[in-house]
């Protein structure tokens, strides 16, 4: 036993309790890094997995693609070669002289490259009109309640590059199953040819059977067997309605734009060449100051680190949120480490509620692990539901449908609230009611200036509240002031205000050049 200064009595650890609870410790240590490990294990076998899976969709439609394309060209080739050998003997029979033609040939673009030329470009928009064909034949395979909920997981994806990714994959995987399904027609079709060929031969058949009943199942057999060479061929007839009615569609876009570019040629043909020159020059000048700003703009925007958010109601969740995601925009942060940035700007009851988060998805207080797991915006509407006020757009609407109860006596410092009141989220109140709430509540010496202008039926809250603004600072004396507009650092009749005094009965700034100037509340709004 051993006394301590409190006058209480212990016993210290043997050689065998200590090297117990440093054994203890020891297998804690090591549970931790294996489960640190096999989550690191598990992230990039989901990586793989998906990138294999995409990988070999992508490939099986090249090649299935490719078949197509290959089997339309050649039907193309032939149709090509038909329409040839019927050209020359229209030729041979026509009495047209030969040299009319070639006057009329003169006149053309034409050669052998163009028509090629031509001829590419129309068997590549039958290839896209045939894509489109694909797209739409295949939704006839898809169910409509699959269709609906990968919408309703599409309409939750916030990243824009997810959202894509996840349709792209989608697709691929829609026209793979078209393509499982044609081959599937086309082994069913033989197979019911087969069967049709023996319902043609089933009359023997039929009267070789002695009893009726024994009959009557044969020919049952033979009409189960025709309506699902019926339904089969139906359905093939479908998908290839679905196909023609894309090309045709793609036909007539294909002869707009044809039309369209003939057109243009000619009108820049008819320009003059100064002009031109002028246009290309200029042209440059656009696309070099463009590419010069994209490329002050590729690294990372040197930016202050948004403030901490500490989850009080005085501190405001809407822009520590928009801080945030303008942070992670301008610095590039990779998707991975963008919940880490968020977690380092939080503080206090946040913060906390943060590693609540982590605790709750079991990633062992690794904030590191649940970053890489976690989608920035999946975070913030967490934190969202946490600690946004929800009780802001109601007291805002409050606000705005009482704010001409006040005497306001200029329209600047009218406008400048009205302006803070709007830009907060679900106040309710319609650009109507703004109009009229803005034209109640502004002196009374504007109202006559503006009254037709409020019954316009297009006019806009913004629109109104600017030309109020304006009218009033060109057409009336400054006889009162935004109390903003006097606060430390802004300007004082050319000078800059360093500090406030409040009195008895007037305001007192001080300015940086030196001296004071007094103010009278009577001129504050």
């Amino acid at each position: 036993m051993v006394d301590t200064r409190s006058g209480k009595s212990t016993t210290p650890y043997t050689q065998a309790q200590e090297e117990r609870a440093t054994a203890i410790l020891k297998e804690r240590q090591e549970m931790k890094e294996k489960k640190e490990l096999l989550n690191q294990v598990k992230l990039k076998a989901i990586a793989e997995e998906q990138a294999t899976k995409k990988k070999k969709l992508e490939e099986e439609m090249m090649r299935l693609q490719k078949e197509e394309i290959l089997k339309l060209l050649q039907e193309e080739e032939e149709k090509r070669k038909a329409a040839e050998e019927a050209a020359a003997e229209e030729e041979e029979i026509e009495d047209e002289p030969l040299e009319r033609r070639r006057r009329e040939g003169r006149g053309e673009s034409s050669g052998t490259k163009e028509e090629d030329k031509w001829m590419e470009k129309k068997i590549s928009e039958w290839v896209a009109n045939l894509s489109l064909g694909e797209d739409e034949e295949a939704l006839l395979y898809v169910p409509e309640e699959e269709r609906e909920a990968f919408a309703r997981v599409l309409e939750a994806m916030e990243d824009p590059l997810e959202h894509q990714a996840a349709e792209d994959e989608k697709r691929l995987e829609w026209k793979l199953r078209l393509a499982r399904e044609k081959k599937r027609r086309r082994e069913e079709a033989n197979r019911m040819a087969r069967e049709v060929e023996r319902v043609r031969a089933c009359r023997q058949e039929v009267q070789a059977q002695a009893e009726t009943p024994a009959k009557l199942d044969k020919i049952l057999v033979y009409l189960e067997v025709l309506s699902e060479a019926w339904l089969e061929e139906h359905q093939a007839n479908k998908g290839q309605d679905v196909t023609l009615h894309a090309i045709r569609s793609g036909f007539r876009e294909f002869a707009r734009d044809v039309v369209t570019h003939v057109g243009t040629e000619v009108k820049r043909l008819k320009e003059s060449a100064e002009k031109f020159c002028a246009g290309a020059v200029e042209g440059a000048k656009v696309v070099a100051t463009t590419k010069t700003a994209s490329r002050s703009h590729k690294g990372p925007v040197k930016l202050k680190f948004p403030d901490s958010y500490n989850g009080k109601k005085d501190d405001s969740f809407d822009n520590w949120e928009a801080s945030i995601n303008t942070y992670v925009y301008l610095q590039h942060i990779a998707p991975e480490e963008q919940v880490l940035i968020a977690f380092h700007a939080l503080k206090d009851e946040a913060a906390s509620f943060a590693r609540s988060l982590v605790r709750v998805a079991d990633c062992e207080h690794n904030m590191i692990t649940y970053s890489r797991l976690t989608p920035l915006s999946t975070f913030l509407q967490l934190l969202r539901e946490r600690f946004a006020d929800v009780t802001r757009g109601v007291r805002a609407s409050d606000r705005l449908q009482t704010i001409h109860s006040r005497q306001w006596r200029s329209a600047r410092a009218l406008k400048a609230v009205m302006d803070d009141l709007v830009a907060v989220p679900d106040h309710g109140v319609t650009e109507t009611q703004l109009v009229q709430l803005f034209y109640r509540a502004m002196p009374k010496p504007l109202r006559g200036h503006f009254f037709d202008k409020t019954q316009q039926a297009n006019i806009t809250y913004d629109a109104l509240s600017r030309e109020v603004v304006l009218f009033e600072a060109k057409s009336m004396p400054v006889s009162t002031f935004w109390h903003k507009d006097l606060d430390k650092g802004k300007k004082w009749k050319g000078r800059t205000i360093s500090s406030q005094v409040r009195a008895k009965d007037h305001l007192i700034l001080t300015l940086d050049e030196g001296g004071t100037d007094e103010v009278p509340y009577s001129e504050i709004e």
